[in-house]
């Protein structure tokens, strides 16, 4: 019967002890680099290479990889002082390492005089690698990396321990991975961001263009519009001066009078505050809007227009209407365009000029139609019309439908047109409802 020393038993007993250990710890790391958000796991590494480098009785535990720059040290711990932090290699040693790796397998050297590059053994070691382990690292599919466990004395390095090494090489490499990945996604999503900015500034700049552009279409129209008030100012100015010219001045006739002229510089004032607000420049804004209140604002705009082209405007929009999402500017912009349109289209035409407003709510949007009592639209047209420069009008840019779609489709809506079951056109949007608590 073959007997076992007491020393032998105690030497086992201690190898188990220290073999449970390194599992313990590294199934401990395993399970926090995994937890650890990736803007976290540059410290995470940092400390599971501290502690794996201790708990091997190892002196230095870095991770290198070679970048376009040069090799760079990524994570750097030294016993009895804090992680260093990356920066290049400057000694031709790691480069060295690296590139016996690229067989994949791991080097082990107890002694200077087992370290695996000859050229390097007595006088060009100046690292004080007496002994030490290195694993291949394998980041993104490619090697070209190492995680190094160095000690400045010759040592043994047990089965264990070089395991323990191949396994914390595995969860860097898996984290680097993870850092790399959310790296390339964060420069896509701000690519995305930035080109939406972009498209976003674009929009709002086609958009004023077009608002411009309607401007000078109603030209005639608003300036009929100011010269009514601007009229009634000058006549009462008029009435005034008379009231209080007299021997015997009039003075209540000529505070009417003035009050009727401050009424009156009320009235331009507000139409000059629509044609800045609806003309000027500005920056996108949704907000919960009521679309009759809209439609109200740009019916005023356009009233003169449609008396002095004797167009008939009927209105069937529904008090309690869902509101939607969107940019109020831009949103009217859509529906004075859309009722410009309807009352070009129904000029000329012998039968009633009427062009007809509906609004409702069906299924979380809300649908707006305009119809008019025109010719309707060439069948050939139809699926080109909101096709940017196209046009049938003769001064024309093409550009005002084409607009409307941008915007519409930017608020996450849908515009199309057709022909009337009898007669003329109908533009029809829908734009998403703003759910109700």
């Amino acid at each position: 019967m073959e007997r076992v020393g007491v020393g032998a038993i105690r030497s086992q007993a201690v190898k188990r002890r220290e073999t449970a250990t390194l599992a313990t710890l590294l199934l401990r790391i395993s399970a926090a680099l995994i937890r650890t958000p990736h803007h976290r796991l540059g410290g995470a590494i940092d400390g599971a290479i501290a502690e794996v480098g201790d708990a091997l009785g190892a002196d230095r535990a870095l991770v290198a990889r070679r970048e376009p720059d040069g090799i760079v040290q990524h994570h750097l711990w030294e016993h009895g002082r804090r992680n260093g932090s990356a920066g290049p290699v400057s000694s031709d040693l790691l480069p060295s390492i690296l590139g016996r790796l690229e067989g994949g397998r791991t080097l082990v050297w107890e002694s200077r005089d087992e370290f695996p590059l000859t050229a390097w053994r007595l006088e060009s070691l100046t690292e004080q690698l007496e002994s030490g382990i290195v694993v291949p690292l394998q980041v993104g599919g490619t090697r070209g990396g190492m995680l190094a466990v160095i000690a400045r004395a010759p040592r043994p390095w047990s089965a264990d321990a070089v395991e323990a090494a191949e396994r914390l090489a595995e969860m860097v490499a898996a984290a680097l991975d993870r850092i790399a990945n959310q790296s390339a996604v964060t420069r896509e999503q701000e690519g995305r961001r930035s080109a939406e900015a972009e498209s976003r500034v674009l929009r709002e700049h086609l958009a004023h263009a077009g608002r411009v552009s309607m401007l000078g279409e109603l030209a005639a129209s608003l300036a009929h519009e100011l010269n009514q008030p601007l009229t009634a100012i000058y006549t009462n100015v008029q009435a005034a001066e008379r009231f209080l010219d007299r021997k015997r001045p009039a003075l209540g006739e000529a505070l009417g009078a003035l009050h009727d002229l401050g009424q009156d510089c009320r009235r331009a004032g507000e139409v000059l505050g629509r044609l800045r607000q609806m003309f000027r420049r500005h920056e996108t804004e949704r907000v919960p809007l009521a679309v009759g209140p809209l439609i109200e604002h740009v019916l005023r705009l356009l009233y003169e227009d449609a008396v002095g082209r004797g167009v008939d405007v009927v209105l069937d929009v529904p008090r309690d209407l869902p509101l939607v999402n969107g940019d109020r500017v831009q949103l009217e912009q859509v529906v004075m365009n859309l009722l410009v349109n309807a009352f070009d289209a129904v000029m000329g035409m012998d039968r009633p000029r009427e062009v007809t407003l509906r609004a409702a709510a069906t299924d979380g949007f809300l649908g707006l139609s305009i119809l008019d009592t025109g010719p309707g639209i060439p069948p050939n047209d139809l699926d080109r019309i909101f096709e940017p420069f196209f046009t049938r009008k003769p001064n024309g840019m093409g550009m005002g439908l084409s607009i409307c779609r941008t915007i519409i489709e930017a608020h996450g809506g849908r515009i199309g047109a057709r022909n009337g079951r009898e007669r003329g056109s109908v533009f029809e949007l829908s734009l998403p409802a703003v759910k109700s608590q």
